[in-house]
């Protein structure tokens, strides 16, 4: 489930577009914000992302490449359950966290990538659920005996790491948090010793 791969100039006006987008949030950044940014003129932007919602799936489709790539690198480097549940748990919500407390508007964020990106945001959301339940199914029997199926504890995973980066109060609560999710899931995923 790949999404489509961005050439460097899309890569650079997107990496643009974050930076603009962090710094004075989703409702306030304008197209003429962004080719700024990234030393373009306002055509040559509205030539590659025909509006600010193409950008703006472009930014989330981005985000969602790396963090795929960056789980699957963790996946190859480690068979250990722990291991991948703690790079999916950092990657899917530790990286977002540090960049929504970046911004000073990041309840604006939220909000403008949810309404203009729903789609694209789904669709990553089930990215995210297919590595997750590649990661679990060498645990499908002891997951089965205890009364759950791989694809409902990928969602509950990936659902609660959604959560934790929006909810926690700071790095050290979604460390807390992070801690309890990663104990409750090899509790039902690896054997009882």
């Amino acid at each position: 489930m790949t999404a489509p791969a961005m050439d460097q100039r899309e890569i650079d006006i997107v990496d643009a577009a974050m930076r603009v987008v962090l710094r004075y949030g989703m409702a306030r950044t304008t197209m003429s914000d962004v080719a700024q940014e990234a030393g373009i003129s306002r055509q040559t932007l509205y030539a590659i992302f025909s509006s600010k919602d193409e950008l703006l799936r472009a930014i989330i489709r981005h985000l969602a490449n790396r963090t795929v790539a960056e789980i699957e690198a963790e996946f190859a480097r480690t068979s250990d359950l722990g291991e991948r549940l703690d790079a999916v748990i950092w990657q899917i919500a530790g990286r977002s966290f540090e960049l929504l407390r970046a911004s000073p508007d990041a309840d604006d964020i939220v909000s403008g990538f949810n309404a203009a990106c729903k789609e694209e945001l789904e669709r990553n959301t089930a990215r995210y659920r297919t590595l997750i339940e590649a990661m679990l199914q060498p645990y499908s029997e002891r997951i089965s005996g205890t009364g759950m199926s791989v694809p409902a504890l990928a969602d509950f995973i990936q659902k609660s790491t959604l959560t934790l980066k929006h909810e926690a109060a700071d790095m050290a609560h979604l460390k807390t948090l992070a801690g309890s999710l990663k104990t409750l899931v090899l509790q039902v995923a690896r054997p009882a010793n």
